[in-house]
């Protein structure tokens, strides 16, 4: 098997299993995913600073989401302005599995805080809904692709145990087949789960029509939501990285 010259660095996303490149489903999805939970953590932030002037909460919760919000925002901006900069932007994913994390359980601490109406996040409760359900169909769709991977043996070495080894101080260089296989693992996890969300939807709408479910029940509003929103994501990913296939 030949080596990719193209690639000084590796292709994989550090801390990740996936392609950090346009023609993987699954860094689409995490784009897609981290661009509307920076958008929903900003427009927090806009309300927890207006409760904030008024003194009726802590700052703490204020002070984290800014931080996250500022930090996912200039990580964004810096990898897509200055994404010739390999140094800075190696810098920067080192960073994100970690991050990621943060994000994932801050995230969910403020769909519950706006769930108990501790918050009065109802202007923007949509959008955490949306955010939470991908930020959660992510983590997911991650731990899978990792079993997935930890199945293919090459040279009797699992394909999990080379990715791994490419964020060692002294990295393994992936080779041509290696990097396919993990696109193509990918790309079948992502197809899979929207046929599957397929099938959800197709169930739901037969539900609606049949009155088996209340549309007006907030639990039924709130399940349709982020249906939608994971099939809408998962389809995007897909065509941007078939586009970027070709």
């Amino acid at each position: 098997m030949q080596l990719i010259d193209e690639y000084q660095d590796s292709p994989v996303l550090n801390g990740f299993t996936h392609l950090a490149v346009g023609n993987d489903p699954l860094h689409i999805l995490m784009s897609l995913t981290n661009l509307i939970t920076a958008a929903t953590l900003v427009l927090c932030t806009l309300v927890l600073g207006s409760l904030d002037k008024n003194e009726t909460i802590s700052q703490f919760p204020l002070l984290i989401t800014l931080s996250i919000s500022l930090a996912m925002l200039v990580g964004l901006i810096i990898e897509y302005l200055l994404k010739e900069n390999k140094e800075l932007v190696r810098g920067i994913r080192t960073q994100i599995k970690y991050f990621q994390v943060i994000i994932f359980f801050w995230m969910w601490i403020l769909w519950g805080l706006n769930r108990t109406s501790y918050f009065d996040f109802s202007e923007w409760s949509f959008l955490i809904l949306i955010s939470v359900t991908l930020q959660t169909t992510f983590f997911v769709l991650r731990v899978y692709h990792r079993i997935k991977l930890s199945k293919v043996k090459i040279n009797q070495v699992s394909l999990l145990d080379r990715v791994k080894s490419t964020s060692k101080k002294n990295p393994t260089r992936l080779a041509e087949a290696e990097i396919e296989e993990i696109r193509l693992t990918s790309t079948q996890i992502n197809n899979q789960l929207l046929t599957f969300m397929g099938y959800i939807s197709v169930g739901l709408v037969t539900a609606l029509i049949m009155n088996i479910v209340d549309l007006d029940s907030e639990l039924i509003t709130s399940l349709i939501s982020s249906i939608i929103s994971i099939d809408i994501t998962l389809l995007i990913s897909k065509i941007v990285a078939s586009q970027q296939n070709r």
